[in-house]
């Protein structure tokens, strides 16, 4: 082709060649593998090349370079943003997190100068097109497109739009298909920028409304285990989890559609029988821990040993997972609240902060306080305006303290556990029942001396240790602070005669995304594995327990408060949880962010459709998986118009 010729061409061949590149550089970064979904992003970003290449050729010769450049200069950090914040998150973001950079860049710059630095061939990579268009295109000029490259680029759009959408819609639009992934709103942004690459993802995002049907109008109504067998006359009959409702009045009392479709759910849930394990910590002390980070690497018996201890005394979860790969403030919520978050929302406008103005008697602080007349303490190392915990955290029943607000720390960042716990138990340790709930901060990401001052602390400490990479000495370099916190808050029960009553209970808000999966798996000895990297600890530790009870049942974030609501024998109703006490006859699952789970049948990854059986295929039955589907699929949805929709106060009327 003469070049002439191929000047005219220049425009769509740059664009072509500039998205195919981009896409094949962030999903070999982010995902480091491609799967056969990847031709759809492949597909859209010839499209999306071949309509800016006919835009941009529509405009005067002089104005086509600095549009191009503009343009691939917005690209180039629409795809290198989504790059860093993968690396630190494991992750993409979502549209709904765009217009929170300034906001993210002052809370994170240091991890994300920090992985700029850890992955500069990435970033450097990325600007290879901006190079070819500044020092080749730049100097040897573009033509606007022919009449005929025009029409060219005008039936490739035609025939390639229909071809790519019949493509999504060949395997079907059942659940977790290609159709289900790129029309619904309920997949993740991870799922969707796989598929159908970073520009699709974000139009996807502006174009998909934030809440549609609640899609709870009916629940399960296909059983998932046997009928239990009808109970003898000389039986007790069961006693369940359940509060006096009517529900029928409630409709009466409202025309607004989404509390009636949750009222007409919830009627027809049975809820959990109460059991041996009801009321059995009734009388004792509660100290609930939401550890920053936590997660098996963190268990060691010479660097933590009192995690350790923490971690094989009490009740011993065998099959416990971390719902959330990433956002502190969705795994505390879950973990706080019992309800999963409302995944339209973003980190810096939460769930947990949206939950500030509601009714909220099914937190944890208010039960005590209502039911037991305990006041209940809460405390975090960090300021109280950070994802504004100062009110979302007392309307959960707390009296907060912060730092800088009733506490404060060393200069180093992150704040230290151990000054927390040191500067908080005498408030009520002396109570006859006390409860205090704590959200740590030593375990923060980055996990180097020079960034993280806790790591500092603690980093020659571990110069015999046995793991060779800096993060992984610096990830136990945390968690070695708060070690020391829990054996300050151990002895502090011991001296003060109350550990035979107490219970400490801690689970992590999410994996620890800031140690690289293959170095976690290095420090665990796990298999480098998909649903590895959610596997958790849950501590459940009581005082004057003589022997651990092995809980086998899988588990997840949900399921720990109606777990402890269960022990203490609050009265609460189980239909409105979306997990279950793990000591009843529900069904017991864990449930990751994704809507992927695991039980004793299967373990089920929605990402891929992978199905592993734990029992003999033919012992599962037929439409299992598909009832899992649809029973996690409308936990997530009524957990999300429950906190839409202040679903509390219409029921109980505080």
């Amino acid at each position: 082709m003469r070049l002439g010729n191929l000047k005219k061409h220049a425009l769509a061949l740059y664009w072509l060649f500039s998205f195919f590149y981009w896409e094949i550089l962030a999903h070999a970064g982010m995902y480091e593998q491609f799967q056969g979904s990847f031709r759809f992003a492949l597909g859209l970003s010839g499209v999306l090349a071949l309509v800016l290449a006919l835009l941009v050729g529509l405009l005067p010769a002089k104005l086509i370079f600095p549009a191009n450049l503009v343009l691939a200069l917005a690209a180039t950090v629409l795809y290198g943003s989504q790059m860093v914040y993968c690396f630190i998150f494991c992750t993409p973001y979502s549209v709904s997190q765009m217009g929170l950079g300034a906001g993210a860049v002052s809370q994170f710059y240091r991890e994300m100068l920090g992985t700029m630095a850890e992955n500069w061939f990435w970033i450097a990579a990325l600007l290879l097109p901006l190079v070819i268009l500044t020092f080749l295109i730049g100097v040897h000029g573009m033509q606007r497109p022919s009449r005929g490259a025009y029409w060219v680029m005008l039936v490739l759009v035609a025939a390639m739009v229909p071809g790519i959408w019949l493509d999504i819609c060949r395997g079907g639009t059942q659940m977790f298909s290609d159709h289900y992934f790129f029309t619904s709103r309920k997949s993740t942004t991870m799922q969707t920028m796989e598929r159908f690459g970073v520009p699709m993802t974000f139009v996807l995002e502006f174009t998909r409304p934030e809440s549609g049907d609640s899609g709870i109008s009916a629940p399960v109504a296909i059983p998932l285990e046997e009928e239990p067998a009808v109970p003898e006359e000389t039986e007790e009959p069961p006693v369940y989890n359940v509060l006096p409702i009517d529900f029928e009045t409630l409709n009466a009392e409202t025309d607004n559609e989404k509390l009636i479709a949750l009222n007409d759910y919830f009627s027809q849930v049975p809820g959990t029988k109460q059991n041996a394990y009801t009321g059995m910590l009734r009388d004792y002390n509660l100290i609930f821990i939401c550890a920053e980070s936590f997660s098996p690497a963190a268990v060691d018996p010479q660097y933590t040993p009192t995690l350790y201890k923490l971690t094989h005394e009490g009740f011993v979860f065998e099959n416990y997972y971390n719902t959330f790969p990433n956002t502190t403030t969705d795994g505390e919520y879950t973990l706080t609240q019992g309800l999963y978050p409302d995944r339209t929302k973003d980190k810096y406008s939460s769930s947990m902060m949206a939950s500030a103005s509601n009714d909220l008697p099914f937190a944890l602080g208010n039960f005590f306080e209502r039911e037991l007349g305990v006041k209940c303490w809460g405390y975090h190392n960090n300021v109280g305006s950070y994802y504004r915990r100062d009110l979302s955290h007392p309307n959960m029943g707390y009296e907060m303290k912060f730092n800088r607000d009733g506490m404060t720390f060393s200069g180093y960042w992150p704040t230290s556990d151990l000054e927390m716990m040191e500067q908080s138990v005498d408030d009520y340790i002396q109570q006859p029942q006390f409860h205090a709930y704590y959200m740590t901060f030593s375990g923060h990401y980055q996990y180097n001396p020079k960034d993280n001052g806790v790591v500092r602390k603690h980093y020659n400490e571990l110069s015999h240790s046995p793991w060779n990479q800096m993060t992984q000495k610096g990830y136990i370099a945390c968690h070695m602070e708060l070690d020391l916190a829990l054996e300050y808050l151990l002895n502090r029960l011991e001296e003060a005669g109350v550990a035979d009553r107490t219970a400490i209970v801690m689970a992590s808000d999410h994996t620890p995304y800031g140690l690289k999966q293959e170095l976690y798996f290095d420090m665990t000895g796990q298999e480098a594995d998909f649903f590895s990297w959610y596997k958790s600890n849950l501590v459940f530790w009581v005082g004057g327990m003589e022997e651990p009870v092995v809980v086998k049942e899988y588990c997840s974030t949900a399921d720990v408060l109606p777990t402890i609501l269960n022990l203490w024998g609050f009265s609460y109703d189980s239909r409105m949880y979306p997990g279950t006490d793990v000591f009843s006859d529900g069904v017991h699952a864990a449930v990751l962010i994704d809507h992927s789970f695991l039980t004793d049948k299967v373990w089920f990854n929605s990402n891929t459709g992978e199905i592993r059986y734990q029992v003999p295929q033919e012992e599962v039955p037929e439409e299992y998986i598909a009832n899992m589907n649809q029973l996690i699929a409308s936990r997530f949805e009524f957990s999300a118009e429950i906190l839409r929709n202040n679903y509390y106060q219409h029921v109980f009327g505080q």
